[in-house]
């Protein structure tokens, strides 16, 4: 356990220095885009790492004395990631409207809207799981995170209207663009 204390120490040393090189790098007047991007890939790494680790601490605490501390914070550090998960819904969103699972989706998409509305997580999992069971497709790591509980109702909304806005969203013509 120490080991892996001092690690996770010496990598925040690391973290450290490597901000304090970008401050040199600013004041010298010679920026390098590559150090700034690496600190930021580094800075999302932990940030992850840390999250889950609240999530495990969330899961940890169920029916105890810190659960609500513990859930609070967690929703503050999930909410980091929020705008940058609603992206990737988009995203995952706009490949499936270019897969063969664009039809299912168009038979489904009236349904899991409705259950979405009324805030039936369990129903529109079912429903867009048993889509991609169906056609033998590898489920989104991007939309299991959407249904987990820690996001509010709300939040949880926004995750699957995004996601399915871009799925059944009509393909415009070049002509319709402009």
């Amino acid at each position: 356990m120490k080991q892996s204390m001092d690690l996770s120490i010496s990598q925040e040393v690391s973290l450290e220095q490597r901000i304090e090189n970008l401050k040199n790098q600013l004041q010298e007047g010679n920026l390098d885009l590559k150090s700034f991007e690496q600190v930021y890939q580094r800075l999302q790494e932990l940030q992850r790492y840390f999250l889950r680790l609240l999530e495990w601490a969330v899961e940890d605490q169920r029916g105890k004395k810190y659960e609500e501390g513990f859930k609070t914070l967690y929703q503050k550090v999930a909410g980091w990631e929020v705008s940058e998960l609603i992206e990737k819904l988009k995203e995952e969103g706009l490949d499936l409207r270019k897969s063969d699972l664009k039809k299912a989706f168009d038979q489904q998409g009236y349904r899991i809207l409705e259950l979405v509305r009324t805030g039936k997580r369990d129903a529109v999992f079912y429903t867009i799981l048993r889509i991609f069971v169906s056609a033998r497709k590898k489920f989104p790591s991007e939309l299991v995170e959407a249904f987990k509980p820690v996001y509010s109702d709300e939040l949880f909304k926004i995750f699957l209207f995004s996601f399915l806005s871009s799925v059944l969203g009509e393909e415009k013509t070049n002509k319709e663009k402009m």
